[in-house]
């Protein structure tokens, strides 16, 4: 394990960490923690903000084989699942998934995943992954952009050690299963499942009603009597109802 204070990301030092070694299978599994990040950063390399004593940020180094690259699309759900499955046993709070892998409270976004393959496997090697997670544990003042999109889990005080070592097995864990396996308590915890959401893709958007996230972790959404597959995508807005 690799703590810190302040770095400036946690998951651009696992691929520093890596570019040190000529044997970087040696390295991992990994767990690199921050108090604080002066560039965090998620999806589209999107900042992300990072204060310290109120959050948990967080990387993993995991070995991956072809076998669990297998069903690609699905990975971050799994892990999804991972993160919301601690986060109510340890902090009784239940938060839902918005496809693909954020976790929200309410209308606010509380945690983020990334996956980001360091390394593809071979029949020689594993494969290598770095799986980043963002989690606004406790308030803090968010800067103007985010205030009405972020919140916090809760206001209590957190055992952020031992919520880490939970999150920590919990994706391992669930790295080794298929989506089958967590696609019914994913659908359950769903924040945008019967629901009407606008999704960009790439210069295309989109809106429609989401009837189902399948077997392979597409969004099946009706638009205009239109039946539409998702494999990826960003929802940029939920209207609940």
């Amino acid at each position: 394990m690799y703590a810190f204070d302040e770095i400036d990301s946690t998951s651009l030092f696992a691929k520093r960490l890596l570019n040190e070694t000529n044997q970087p299978m040696s390295k991992i599994p990994a767990l690199i923690l921050a108090n604080r990040q002066t560039n965090g950063y998620g999806r589209r390399d999107r900042q992300f903000y990072s204060p310290a004593d109120v959050g948990v940020y967080m990387t993993m180094l995991v070995p991956m084989t072809e076998n669990q690259l297998h069903e690609p699309g699905t990975m971050t759900l799994n892990l999804a699942v991972a993160v919301q499955q601690v986060v109510q046993k340890q902090l009784g709070v239940n938060l839902a998934i918005k496809w693909v892998n954020d976790l929200y409270q309410g209308q606010r976004k509380v945690t983020g995943i990334l996956v980001e393959m360091l390394q593809m496997p071979t029949q020689q090697m594993q494969g290598i992954a770095a799986i980043g997670i963002g989690m606004n544990l406790n308030p803090t003042v968010f800067p103007n952009e985010l205030q009405a999109k972020a919140g916090a889990i809760t206001s209590a005080h957190v055992d952020r050690e031992g919520l880490v070592a939970g999150l920590f097995e919990a994706c391992l864990q669930n790295l080794t299963l298929p989506f089958s396996a967590v696609r019914d308590y994913y659908l359950d915890h769903s924040l945008v499942l019967n629901q009407t959401v606008e999704l960009v893709r790439g210069k295309q958007t989109i809106q429609g009603r989401v009837v189902d996230i399948d077997t392979e972790g597409r969004l099946i959404l009706i638009s205009q009597q239109q039946r539409y597959q998702f494999s990826a995508g960003e929802i940029t807005k939920v209207n609940l109802t």
